[in-house]
């Protein structure tokens, strides 16, 4: 017998056999699922079909994006099950840990005031590469109270929707905004120290990386801008990823060949991040990763920013900025 107390909302574009292992990691916990297609090409919607989860594609109304998906799953969800006290978003390259239900009903039941849960995210093959390796930190979130998580969660049902879901018009960063304005109205957030699953980045090149990192830097300037987040993480784009090169550039053309010793500034501040403390425990060799990626992850934010620009100045709607192949 299904558990209708809580839900799961699933999200995906062209995840092919990763949606299969997601759609079956719900199906085994017997809760109520429904499944948003972002007008996947690889026949995604018949995987669910097959497994009798409620499905429908997004139509080409509005762009595509992770919170339109978030808020038709929610409302989906909401529409067949109307008993639902609680939903868990997750994403169709992931995986969900058999007791993480349970353990975010408990702890979302033994305090009124919070709102948001979230745990331990793994990367699934955090070994096969660097990329898979920087995913595997960057999912780390300190247990405790915290301000923001990512978009796989599990949230109050009456929370959301006084919060009237995700913003539609952010393709990257929504979550940090929803958090926001769910912090802004008193709400708490927390972290458990239990895992929530897995994921799976399938990152396997350069160029993935640094779509991922377009798209997070377009991300910080359409937040910046909508609401004031990111600020710091725009700032730091900003001058390690445009000012810096540019004014090495001008002294360079300018005959003042001897700036470009200002490139020293780089393998520093990567030497800084190496050797400040980290949250996680990490070996040499990842930090040393980590910290690299933090430095040259600056340069492709910045094209994200400059994007994000050019398109507003351009008046026009920019789509997803995919980096899977």
């Amino acid at each position: 017998m299904k558990n209708e107390k809580i839900g799961v909302v699933v999200i995906g574009r062209n995840e092919g056999s990763r949606l299969i292992l997601c759609l079956e990691s719900i199906l085994k916990v017997k809760v109520p699922c429904v499944y948003i297609d972002s007008q996947s090409t690889d026949g995604s919607i018949n995987e669910a079909k097959k497994r009798n989860v409620i499905n429908f594609i997004l139509d080409k109304s509005a762009p595509v994006n992770a919170a339109r998906a978030r808020n038709a799953g929610f409302k989906s969800l909401i529409e067949n099950y109307s008993a639902i006290e609680y939903v868990h978003f997750i994403d169709a390259d992931c995986e969900l840990n058999p007791e993480w239900l349970k353990n975010a009903v408990q702890a979302l039941d033994d305090a009124n005031n919070r709102a948001v849960v979230c745990g331990r995210l793994h990367e699934k093959e955090k070994g096969k590469n660097i990329y898979t390796r920087l995913c595997n930190i960057d999912w780390y979130v300190p247990p405790g109270d915290i301000k923001s998580c990512g978009g796989i969660a599990t949230i109050k049902r009456h929370v959301f929707e006084e919060m009237q879901g995700f913003d539609e018009s952010l393709i990257a960063g929504a979550d940090p905004e929803l958090y926001f304005r769910v912090r802004q109205a008193g709400y708490d957030l927390y972290c458990l120290p239990v895992d929530m699953g897995t994921h799976d980045s399938n990152m396997q090149h350069f160029s993935q990386y640094w779509n991922r990192s377009v798209k997070t830097g377009y991300g910080y300037a359409h937040n910046k801008y909508q609401w004031g987040g990111w600020d710091r993480q725009y700032k730091s784009a900003m001058v390690w990823g445009g000012a810096i090169p540019f004014v090495i550039l001008l002294g360079i053309l300018s005959g003042y060949f001897y700036t470009v010793l200002a490139l020293m500034v780089y393998p520093l501040q990567i030497i800084r991040i190496f050797l400040q403390p980290f949250k996680m425990n990490l070996k040499n060799k990842d930090k040393l990763i980590y910290a690299g990626f933090c430095v040259l992850g600056k340069f492709s934010e910045f094209r994200g920013i400059i994007r994000y620009y050019w398109v507003s100045f351009l008046k026009k709607e920019q789509s997803i900025i995919e980096y899977k192949k």
